[in-house]
């Protein structure tokens, strides 16, 4: 099975560490994920988040689109990367989660099910469009990479018919193959629903595990869409146009943190990364 592992943890307490401190956690947390990746459970789908600062967040409010600087939800901690952890079920990945470095940083790891039907599909449309466009996405080296984390309503779509849904379903792959078209897609994951989660704490030097997400909030965390463009300005113009906003769908849009990927790209190679 293939799991979202969520990292958050509170920036400033990050910003208040020296450069020396942040090396020497870096490094333990890189030599856990090295072993991991030797067995076999780190996919190569992770990134390293920019800080929520840069992040913006749109909104559909009385029929038009909203867009605030900052994280879609204010919590004490952020979000500061994904990672998708291959393991045999549930149990099995928090027992590999329990054992990370990260943990005692102060903050949390969500791990969540992959929406396996989901990937299905996307995987299909990906290999649909490898076969049109005759390879995978090239990396544009004048773009910058942009999450882009949407969130879905607690309550669901109360109040739209099956056949509205069906159509923003329909409008929402369409929008995806268009970003294909113009080669911003780099890559996408959905996660299943936010009730099948479990979330792992360190406190009194013991983990602990509690069902459900990182943060009861009035959305949850629903998917992962990586891709390249021009800067935040464009990717705010591109997503405000998003079919799935007029439907109670938030999007936040966060910068991959570039230089924190590199330092990990280079050990995956040193390693020899599947």
């Amino acid at each position: 099975m293939k799991f979202v592992c969520l990292g958050y943890g509170a920036e400033k307490d990050w910003e208040a560490m020296t450069k020396t401190e942040q090396d020497a956690i870096l490094e333990e947390c890189f030599t856990y994920d090295d072993q991991l990746l030797k067995d076999g459970h780190w996919l190569k789908d992770g990134q390293a988040l920019q800080s929520a600062r840069h992040a913006k967040s749109l909104r559909w409010k009385n029929g038009k689109v909203v867009v605030t600087d900052g994280p879609f939800a204010e919590t004490r901690e952020q979000l500061g990367g994904t990672g998708v952890l291959e393991a045999r079920d549930m149990d099995h990945a928090v027992a590999l989660m329990s054992k990370h470095p990260g943990l005692r940083l102060g903050g949390s790891f969500e791990i969540r099910p992959v929406d396996e039907e989901s990937l299905k599909r996307q995987m299909a449309s990906d290999a649909e469009w490898r076969g049109k466009a005759g390879a995978a996405p090239k990396v544009n080296p004048a773009t910058v990479k942009v999450a882009t984390l949407g969130y879905v309503p607690a309550t669901g779509w109360e109040g739209f018919s099956q056949s509205e849904l069906q159509v923003m379903i329909e409008q929402c792959a369409a929008f995806d193959e268009a970003r294909r078209k113009d080669g911003q897609w780099l890559g996408g994951i959905a996660l299943a629903a936010a009730g099948t989660a479990r979330t792992l704490r360190l406190k009194a030097g013991k983990v602990t595990v509690t069902d459900g997400p990182y943060a009861e909030t009035k959305e949850w965390l629903g998917g992962i869409v990586v891709l390249q463009i021009k800067d935040v300005n464009q990717a705010v113009e591109l997503l405000s146009g998003h079919p799935a906003l007029p439907f109670g769908i938030g999007i936040e849009l966060r910068p991959i943190d570039e230089e924190m990927n590199a330092r990990w790209e280079a050990r995956e190679a040193g390693i020899g990364c599947r």
